[in-house]
This record gives structure tokens, C-alpha cells and sequence, in this order.
């Protein structure tokens, strides 16, 4: 009896385990089965104002809202922290910041002695036979032990963002004083500029990926690109700008008294920073601003994707684009991220998987209405990709759901954030209900289908303590303690 190959022992094996994406092709000298490759495209602070999800109804997002008609949009996704370190470090990491202890943007997870050695997705791919290289932020930096060098065979972007204007044209919204919040008076400008989309260094990431899909390449490969904008500040090149004239602006909807029947601990995280610009009068300016910077990322992004359609990989790459976080441009008197609401957990999610690899793929449409987290990324990825299963990380494998959308999913998304010494706060999106719990008891409950914009906080009416204790089965049963270095020095 002829031998099998251990190649095809290797596909055998995965598809007896469930994996629902291997390219079962009987292998020959001149076409060996290959792993399929990894395109792994983030794009920082970008909410749901892409059109495909219809957050704003004037978001010009194309290339996004193509690759979204491809694959599988997960229009219910949700971020497993509301602020991009703790957020990033999960995904990345498959653990959750209840998990970690990674609560905020001041520590690094691999100084946690428990996390000294924890191997990353990119890591694990590069265990398993493929080549793994960055560009821009991935991590929490572009560059340095932030970036996590450890996890890459190259990094070939250091850069991120774009230009800002000269020093003269910077903060000519006259409100840089009246912020209480130093980052946020820092950060808190927009401008179109007149850097050439071509020389920003997002762009140049992008081309970087671009340049690295036109090589030939002896493995599989892991290719991370992290667009930096829409973060803040919200310079980009006039051309943007131009796309979103500032007469026709439309304001995202907005209740004057929402925050009337919030906690305290709500009214904390919503700051200032929105009264001083809606004072202003900037409000319109800045929705132009963000409109502008995503529409920026969009276009970097479909760079990379029109490299990948152009090249030879194009049936063998799966592509995952992800936002690391959602964001308020008015909405509930809150401008930024780091809150519980839905307007800064939720957070674009699109998986593509060619159809050569779909082998066993009942799908039939592009959209999947289950809630999802980021920190489900990791197994995800492992399980299409037919790699060897992970028992300790967090999240669950969403390749089911990519397989059939409609499937039944039961599991909600859990959001965690911490932003303080004490204490953690969490949010749990089912299905149906959009649950917040605040370290001081203290609780929000929203009907996601009847109250997308959570106008009306439903904790205190008669009739729903029992969906509230449901949704607190699925808070963390234990907080790690705050990771001590992200206190502040006191030197």
C-alpha cells in the first residue's frame, strides 16, 4: 500500500477536528497544499461610521464597504476594552483585561512576570511554519518594546499617521485652553493638510504591505498592517476634507438630556470635552475632522487590498479587518473613546475567507448579526488556518459563524474597562440587551433593538431584573488586580 504524505495526514487530521477551512487538494510535487496566508488589517479608533454599518449616513468608506460585500461582516462586534493599549493587548494576546490586568495605556504586558514569555497570534503562527511581518501599530506602538519585536520576523513600518499642519494653523478652533484634560487638549485638532497622500506614513504602511503581497515568498506568511488614523488628531490630506464639505455635514443623533438617567460613574467617563467644543459651535467641524481621517484609512486600506486582488496569494489569504475600538463625536455629551457605551465598544469586524478555502461553507449571505468580541480573534484565526488548538485563551472561535452567519450563538460580548485604581466596570451585549455594570453597583440596561442609541436606561423600571441577573452570569468571575506599574510615577 502506497504511503501517504505527511502533508496530506496534516489535512486529513484537520479536517477530522472540526476545521471547516482547509483547502483539500490532493497534494503533487508541483502543487503542494499550502497553509493559507494571513492579511490582518487594523485601522485605530474607527467606530461604526463606515458605510457598510451605517453609522453615519455621509461615512465614504468604499474599499471597506467592498471587502465587507466579500466576506462575512460581523455587524454586532464589540471591543473586549474601550481604549486602545488594554484592547490591542487582548486581541493580541487571546486574554482579557480581567484576565491580564491590563487595564489602561500606561503598562506593557510582557512586564507582568506571567505574560514575560505568553506567545502572541503572530508568534504562534511563526511556531507553526509562517512568516510573520508588521507594519504601523499593531500593538500599542508602531515601534519599540511596545510594538513587541518579539513577535514579529520583521517590522517594516516604524511610522504612523500623518503630517501634522504647521505650528501656526494648529488649534485654530480656539479651544485648546479650556480643555481640563491635558492629552485631550493635545490630541483634540483637525485640518486637512497638504502632505500628498502618498508621503504620510500611513499610506507608506500600507505601501509597505503593498510592496510585501508583490514578493515571492518560500512560507505562509502573517502580514499585520495597523493604520493609524482615524485617532486623533484628525489631520489629513485635503483631498479627504474635500469629500466631506463642512455646509453639508449632518450632526449624529443627539438627546439633549441624555445623561439625566445615568450613573455617576457614566457621567465620569463622559468628561468635558464635548461641551467645550459644542460650545463652540465645532461640533460640525469636528464630525467633518472624523469623517475626513476615516475616509483617509479607507482609502490606505484599500491600497493593501487592491495589492492583495493583484497578486498571486489573493485565493490563499485570509483577510480579517478590525477596528480596535468605537468612538463618540457627540453622542451622550462624550468626545473619545474610553466609556461603556455603544458607540465606543462597538467596532467594525469584517473575515474574508476565499472561496477556495470555504470547503464545507453553508454561507450564503455577507452579514452576521451575532454579538462578537474582539478577544475571539486568536482561535479564530487558528482554527481557519488549521493550526493546533489553544485550551487557555479567553475567546471562542468565530469560524462556525463564519461557515453559517445564522447559526445559533448564544455567548454575548463582554466589555471591560478600568480606567482607575480600584474597581472594574463592565458592559455585556447579547442579542437583545445591552447591559452596563459599574464597579459601584450602579447598572444601565438598554433594549439594543428598540433603543440603538441607548436614549433610555431601563436598570430601574419594573419587569427586567430577571434579563439583568441573566447578563450578569457573564461578568468575570474574578478582576486581576491593576498592573502597579501603570500607576503614575510620583518622582
Amino acid at each position: 500500500m502506497r504511503l501517504l504524505s505527511k502533508t496530506f495526514l496534516s489535512v486529513l487530521f484537520a479536517v477530522l477536528c472540526g476545521n471547516i477551512y482547509v483547502h483539500a487538494v490532493e497534494p503533487t510535487t508541483k502543487n503542494p497544499i499550502t497553509k493559507p496566508n494571513v492579511l490582518f488589517l487594523a485601522v485605530d479608533d474607527l467606530n461604526d461610521w463606515v458605510g457598510c454599518l451605517g453609522g453615519h449616513p455621509q461615512a465614504k468608506t468604499p474599499n471597506i464597504d467592498k471587502l465587507a460585500s466579500r466576506g462575512i461582516l460581523f455587524e454586532n462586534a464589540y471591543c473586549a476594552a474601550p481604549l486602545c493599549h488594554p484592547s490591542r493587548t487582548a486581541v493580541m494576546t487571546g486574554l482579557r483585561p480581567s484576565t491580564t490586568g491590563i487595564y489602561g495605556n500606561l503598562n506593557w504586558f510582557r512586564d507582568l512576570p506571567d505574560l514575560a514569555d505568553w506567545v502572541t497570534i503572530p508568534q504562534y503562527f511563526r511556531q507553526h511554519g509562517y512568516k510573520a511581518w508588521t507594519g504601523g501599530k499593531i500593538f500599542h506602538q508602531a515601534h519599540g518594546k511596545w510594538s513587541d519585536p518579539v513577535s514579529w520576523d520583521h517590522q517594516y513600518s516604524t511610522k504612523t499617521g500623518t503630517a501634522a499642519p504647521p505650528v501656526a494653523d494648529r488649534y485654530s478652533h480656539g479651544m485648546h485652553d479650556e480643555f481640563t484634560n491635558p492629552i485631550i487638549a493635545r490630541l483634540v485638532d483637525w485640518k486637512a493638510i497638504d502632505q500628498k497622500m502618498e508621503e504620510t506614513p500611513d499610506w507608506k504602511t500600507a505601501a509597505g504591505a503593498a510592496n510585501f503581497l508583490k514578493q515571492k515568498h518560500d512560507k505562509p506568511f502573517f502580514l499585520a498592517c495597523g493604520i493609524y488614523r482615524p485617532h486623533l488628531s484628525w489631520y489629513a490630506p485635503k483631498k479627504f476634507f474635500d469629500m466631506h464639505p463642512i455646509d453639508k455635514i449632518q450632526l449624529p443623533e443627539y438627546l439633549e438630556n441624555d445623561l439625566d438617567d445615568i450613573p455617576p460613574r457614566g457621567h465620569a467617563m463622559s468628561g468635558d470635552a464635548f461641551g467645550v467644543i459644542k460650545r463652540h459651535g465645532e461640533w460640525k467641524n469636528a464630525v467633518q475632522g472624523y469623517l475626513a481621517a476615516s475616509s483617509f484609512a479607507d482609502a490606505c486600506v484599500g491600497h493593501v487590498l487592491n495589492a492583495l486582488e493583484q497578486s498571486s496569494y489573493k485565493d490563499n489569504t485570509i483577510i480579517v479587518l478590525w477596528g480596535d475600538h468605537g468612538y463618540h463625536i457627540g453622542q451622550k455629551d462624550h468626545l473619545a473613546k474610553s466609556a461603556l457605551w455603544d458607540q465606543t465598544t462597538h467596532t467594525p469586524l469584517i473575515i474574508h475567507v476565499p472561496e477556495k478555502l470555504r470547503a464545507g461553507s453553508t454561507a450564503i449571505q455577507t452579514r452576521c448579526s451575532r454579538p462578537v468580541s474582539l478577544i475571539d480573534l486568536y482561535p479564530t484565526l487558528i482554527e481557519l488556518c488549521g493550526l493546533p488548538k489553544r485550551n487557555d485563551l479567553d475567546g471562542r472561535s468565530l469560524a462556525p459563524l463564519v461557515k453559517d452567519p445564522n447559526r445559533q450563538w448564544p455567548w454575548p460580548a463582554v466589555i471591560t474597562h478600568s480606567p482607575h485604581w480600584h474597581g472594574t466596570n463592565h458592559a455585556v451585549r447579547s442579542q437583545k440587551f445591552y447591559y452596563i455594570h459599574y464597579r459601584d453597583g450602579k447598572e444601565e440596561l438598554y433594549d439594543a433593538d428598540e433603543d440603538p442609541n441607548q436614549w433610555k436606561n431601563l436598570a430601574e423600571e419594573p419587569g427586567y431584573e430577571k434579563v439583568k441577573q441573566e447578563l450578569k452570569k457573564w461578568l468575570p468571575k474574578t478582576n486581576a488586580e491593576h498592573f502597579r506599574s501603570d500607576r503614575p510615577s510620583t518622582k
